[in-house]
């Protein structure tokens, strides 16, 4: 039956699914005034749910709204990080915010720039080569740099594109928040060498296999059930360019035997011996 609906149909139903899911409650009038539909199509996609998944919400009517069954079983799939942004930003609508006191919150220094985002990601579905005006440690008023990008991606503490540079002739990484200016070279020739297909450290993948941090002792079972491992391990597979940032940002110890100390880092590199990739280097090793 689910297949059969509408994408607006399966929309609205995914908002009722969330609303009581992570709220607890959800209403009539949170389609209403969510998606500007009328009481009528309203009640149907309740129905249409409750046919669906019949013992998931329960109507109250002292409450005048659903309840959430703490037996339910969520019958729409959605990612965990759709879940979160969701919850921090709102439902659906890029310009909305949640009305009142929020439940999750960002805990970041900075949010990206969403010009000089939307720029960037004009020029990637274009196929467009671009010049920014580049802030960097060893450039920290800026450099003119002409790049061919493809891909953004989050590093966990920043966004970055993924771009050939033409100044050094090799694929690399460039911090959004760094690009100072920014404009596009339409009428530029792109080689084929400098187009995705031929990022390496992009295209190939690698296994972390993450462990509790020996020294942790017997608090090791606490990071075995924090972090879901199996038999005592997690194996994570990622971008071999992205790797090392991941194993930054969670202050991995990737020296072979398992050698750091400090009360942050809570977890090492497995296979540390095993794998070699040139964004290891960020990860903390002394």
């Amino acid at each position: 039956m689910f297949d059969d609906l509408t994408g607006a149909q399966k929309e609205l139903l995914a908002h009722i699914e969330f609303m009581g899911r992570f709220y607890g409650l959800v209403s009539r009038l949170d389609l209403t005034s969510r998606f500007d539909v009328s009481d009528t199509t309203a009640t149907r996609m309740f129905r249409i749910y409750n046919e669906l998944a019949p013992d998931n919400i329960i109507y109250r009517p002292t409450l005048k709204r659903y309840e959430w069954q703490e037996s339910a079983r969520p019958i729409i799939p959605v990612s965990t990080s759709k879940c979160v942004s969701t919850l921090v930003d709102g439902f659906g609508d890029s310009y909305a915010n949640i009305e009142g006191q929020p439940i999750a919150v960002k805990n970041s220094l900075f949010n990206v720039d969403l010009d000089v985002l939307s720029a960037v990601t004009r020029a990637i579905k274009r196929k467009q080569v671009i010049r920014i005006n580049y802030l960097s440690k060893t450039s920290p008023e800026g450099s003119e740099r002409d790049i061919v990008p493809h891909s953004i991606a989050d590093s966990g503490l920043r966004w970055h594109v993924r771009a050939f540079d033409r100044k050094s002739s090799e694929f690399r990484d460039f911090v959004i928040n760094r690009i100072k200016s920014i404009s596009t070279l339409a009428k530029e020739k792109i080689p084929v060498a400098q187009m995705a297909f031929y990022d390496e450290n992009w295209n190939d993948f690698v296994d972390l296999e993450l462990e509790p941090h020996p020294r942790l002792g017997e608090a090791k079972s606490m990071i075995e059930f924090e972090y879901r491992m199996v038999n005592g391990s997690l194996t994570f597979t990622t971008r071999k360019a992205l790797a090392g940032y991941l194993l930054d940002t969670w202050n991995v110890d990737v020296t072979e035997h398992a050698s750091l100390t400090g009360m942050h880092i809570m977890l090492h590199l497995k296979n540390s011996e095993l794998v070699n990739f040139h964004s290891k280097l960020l990860a903390p090793s002394t």
